[in-house]
């Protein structure tokens, strides 16, 4: 893949969005939760309404990007979405009032969405379509990225800053990583894509394949959100071995880095369906892993298969959304993501509430593999659907 001085600005300002609004101002939260129920005090329960609060704002943010066409619209948005996420992170460090922190994890939300939908379409705007898998798959590898950037930032000062200073520098961090994006604007309509838009030609059973696309990936929206949002705590409460569960969600960024690439090449190789099913099963033993042994072995292997997946599913529903979207990739990214969004709300609740009832997280970690499972037999399903398609 050759791109040329254009392309590289903005595959690199798009991934140190992702980066900053996602991978940071989203995820962070994962490996502060400990420290924060350690010091406040707080519950599961609890905890999953503040996760669900982000993922409300996130939902919010999907809507409003499938309603935005312009470049110049996108661009501010953009900027917008990193000046959020910097600020929603700070607050989180200043404010110890409840109601205050989940409006600022809702607009933390709405800022991920930013990054993630109107980044991800911008860079698609301006990449050559006969780059955008690759390039695309090296955008979401910031996702991963993040992760580690935000688990060591949270394993490194945790013993010179309270969680509050912890999410007050991880707020000038997101800053300074977004300054890219807040400086330049590099977002300008390749104009082979132009052309790729004007020949698109709408697929057959294009609402039907839709349809059963969303309902997997809202499926593998509740089937992550849960290790997604409990990891840490779930090992820290079920291990001996001190900080097990920040090494984990370390693996968990390090497995998500490489994944998109390495999904997208599979999907080259096998088809995007036989590969999402696969990624869809390989998750679903991931998540259930920690119920099924308690060894630090069980742990690390659950987080690499979960971070080895999770962001290969995104990015290879996102890139194929984007291609169905033809014209208006962000619409159609946006209203997957919405789809992904509603699930990422009831998951951390329920599975809060269920922790709590129960003691432990098996029951909602067995329930989220079982739900990956079905995902992953309709993402089969509309293998068929899109097969006949092609064919009628």
């Amino acid at each position: 893949m050759t791109l040329n001085k254009q392309e590289r600005w903005a595959l690199a300002v798009g991934m140190l969005g992702l980066i900053s609004t996602f991978g940071i101002a989203r995820f962070i939260y994962t490996p502060l939760l400990p420290l924060m129920q350690t010091q406040l005090g707080f519950g599961e329960d609890w905890a999953g309404l503040l996760a669900s609060a982000n993922y409300v704002g996130y939902l919010c943010g999907a809507l409003i990007a499938m309603f935005i066409h312009t470049i110049d619209t996108k661009r501010r948005l953009f900027r917008l979405a990193i000046l959020l996420a910097a600020l929603s992170n700070i607050g989180m460090g200043i404010s110890l009032h409840d109601t205050t922190q989940l409006f600022l994890r809702f607009f933390s939300g709405l800022a991920s969405a930013g990054g993630m939908v109107i980044g991800s379409g911008l860079m698609m705007l301006a990449i050559n379509p006969r780059h955008s898998s690759t390039a695309l798959s090296i955008h979401f590898a910031g996702i991963g990225l993040g992760i580690v950037l935000g688990a060591l930032w949270v394993l490194g000062l945790q013993h010179f800053q309270s969680w509050q200073g912890l999410w007050i520098s991880s707020g000038i961090l997101i800053l300074l990583l977004g300054l890219p994006g807040l400086l330049f604007s590099p977002w300008q309509l390749h104009p082979h894509k132009q052309v790729a838009i004007d020949t698109a030609v709408p697929h057959k059973a294009f609402k039907w394949l839709i349809s059963l696309i969303a309902l997997a990936y809202f499926c593998e929206g509740v089937g992550y959100v849960i290790s997604a949002t409990f990891l840490v705590s779930i090992l820290h409460k079920g291990t001996l071995l001190p900080h097990l569960g920040d090494y984990a969600w370390v693996v968990v960024g390090l497995a998500a880095a490489p994944s998109c690439w390495l999904w997208a090449q599979l999907a080259q190789r096998i088809g995007e369906f036989r590969a999402l099913t696969l990624a869809y099963l390989v998750q679903a033993v991931g998540v259930v892993l920690p119920v099924i042994s308690t060894s630090e072995v069980a742990a690390m292997l659950g987080a690499l298969l979960f971070g080895g997946t999770f962001m290969g599913i995104v990015s290879m529903v996102l890139m194929y959304g984007g291609k169905l979207g033809g014209s208006r990739p962000t619409r159609l990214m946006g209203l997957l993501t919405a789809c992904f969004g509603v699930a990422q709300i009831i998951g951390p609740a329920v599975a809060g509430w269920m922790a709590e009832q129960q003691g432990n997280f098996n029951l909602p970690l067995m329930l989220a593999s079982a739900i990956t499972v079905t995902g992953g037999i309709l993402m089969w399903v509309a293998h068929y659907v899109a097969k006949q398609g092609m064919e009628a």
